[in-house]
């Protein structure tokens, strides 16, 4: 009987244990991929006014560029040219300007005969409005349409014409004050083109960020004094 026992016992050693099932494999989880190193990110671009002075002295402003209106047919108190005259091709004078401050969005310019009347008005002889902040130059002989090319609109002149009218003081006149402003404004005005100019003051008030001026005399056939 006890050798039964134990051979009984023996060959229970001798079976192997079940064997345990083998987890599945599992799929590896992909790492999400990472910037590439080499692509800058993108940084905020400072205004002009808040960028360091040329000298590169840390803490130190640039002072801000005037905002002027300049002509290179005429120096500003001087005398238009014929050319720009009705005793010449009557066309509009070129204009340049530069030192549009930050927030400059567009422009307009308004150019009077501040000897020439119309009621109590001086005689408006160009308006042009909405000009972008990217034109900064208009040259001599701007066509005498609505809306032109480089997306600048004309407004009515005081003789109910677009575009721009040729001084023509009558001769012997003394010399009439000719003023060019241009306005720099913080944003598009909504008007159609073909604009009166109490249009253009009304939708432009509030929103003019700098005015620049440029002043010219024209006269036509003077009488000299002894």
């Amino acid at each position: 009987m006890a050798a039964a026992v134990v051979l009984v016992l023996l060959a229970g050693c001798s079976a192997a244990p079940p064997a345990e099932p083998t987890p599945a494999p599992q799929p590896r989880q992909s790492t999400p991929p990472r910037p590439t190193s080499s692509l800058p990110l993108a940084r905020p671009i400072p205004s002009p006014s808040s960028g360091a002075a040329a000298s590169g002295a840390p803490g130190r402003l640039a002072a801000p560029q005037p905002f002027v209106l300049q002509s290179p047919a005429f120096v500003s108190g001087g005398k238009l040219p014929a050319q720009y005259t009705c005793d010449g091709a009557g066309e509009s004078p070129p204009l340049a300007w530069s030192g549009a401050p930050p927030g400059t969005a567009a422009f307009s310019l308004v150019e009077q005969d501040a000897d020439l009347k119309v009621g109590a008005e001086p005689f408006t002889q160009w308006l042009v409005y909405n000009m972008p902040r990217t034109v900064n130059m208009l040259d001599a002989g701007v066509p005498a349409r609505p809306l032109l090319t480089n997306g600048s609109q004309q407004g009515q002149n005081s003789g109910q014409t677009i575009g721009y009218s040729s001084p023509c003081p009558n001769t012997g006149e003394p010399p009439h004050h000719l003023t060019f402003e241009l306005y720099a404004q913080d944003g598009y005005v909504t008007l159609e083109t073909g604009a009166s100019l109490d249009a253009v003051r009304s939708a432009l008030a509030g929103h003019i960020v700098a005015q620049a001026q440029l002043t010219v005399t024209v006269a036509r056939g003077l009488i000299a004094t002894p």
